[in-house]
């Protein structure tokens, strides 16, 4: 890619910044590693029927995968975020374009999947460049427990401080089922902000997987919010100013700031 080009959308204004620009360090209040599944298999039905199965290595933070006539070996992600359960990042070397995204809890058995895909740019016509797909499922061997992960409207008028590291300072509106607003508060990107598209699923009680695909740089993110714990457990999929493709892992304490609570009659999407 050219000095001229750049991955922006057209219509970002002149000093918004790329992914790699206000990346850097947003992983500072993430929790840590884990490796508790190494050496271990992981075998998961989706509903429909479909199946996948996770072999951990033993000595190395790689695994193989399978899914429906998918396969592959690549390098992953564990993080315990509190007994029993555990989120999964593992990016896709082919086409290099993907990644796969789990949480799950080991003893309810309960699973979400979230694939991220970057799109080639001739293949979107509007909005953004990233799509993501949702699969709820079922450990295989454990007897099913709580909650079945289900898309929720719980999240939608809340706002809340997402502080990612001392440099790293967002506020997120919870707008409708669609849409979400941000703005940053502190960081490369102070006084920047933007509606971007959202889907929100409830895990468990005061646990939720959020995702969002922005429309002006192309990244999107999954994030698993324990408002428990008060912290939260993502990964950023997208574009670096270079064009080359990222995956960047990201953690933030996370408050509850305020709700809007709509009159009768008045409801968002």
């Amino acid at each position: 890619m050219s000095a001229e080009q750049s991955v922006l959308n057209q219509n970002a204004e002149p000093d918004w910044k790329n992914y790699d620009d206000f990346a850097r360090g947003i992983d500072t209040n993430r929790l840590p590693a884990s490796h508790d599944w190494r050496g271990k298999t992981l075998r998961m039905v989706f509903e429909g029927g479909e199946e996948m199965t996770l072999r951990f290595s033993a000595d190395r933070q790689r695994l193989l995968w399978a899914l429906q006539g998918e396969s592959g070996e690549e390098v992953y992600e564990e993080v315990r975020t509190s007994p029993a359960r555990y989120f999964f990042n593992i990016p896709l070397q082919s086409p290099g374009n993907a990644c796969l995204t789990l949480v799950l809890n080991a003893e309810s058995g309960r699973v979400l999947m979230v694939r991220s895909t970057l799109l080639p740019e001739q293949e979107v016509e509007k909005g953004s460049r990233l799509s993501q797909a949702f699969r709820v499922g079922q450990i295989a061997e454990v007897a099913p427990g709580g909650i079945v992960p289900h898309l929720t409207r719980e999240l939608l008028g809340y706002r809340t401080l997402n502080i990612y590291s001392p440099n790293h300072y967002y506020e997120h509106f919870y707008v409708n089922t669609e849409r979400y607003a941000w703005q940053n508060l502190r960081g490369e990107q102070f006084g920047h902000g933007d509606m971007d598209y959202a889907t929100y699923y409830k895990f468990e009680d005061d646990m939720y997987l959020f995702t969002f695909r922005e429309k002006i740089i192309p990244v999107c993110s999954v994030f698993f919010f324990d408002f428990i714990s008060g912290r939260c457990t993502g990964t950023f999929l997208g574009l670096d100013a270079a064009g080359q493709v990222r995956v960047t892992p990201a953690g933030a304490f996370i408050h509850k700031m305020s709700y809007n609570a709509y009159p009768d009659g008045v409801q968002p999407l």
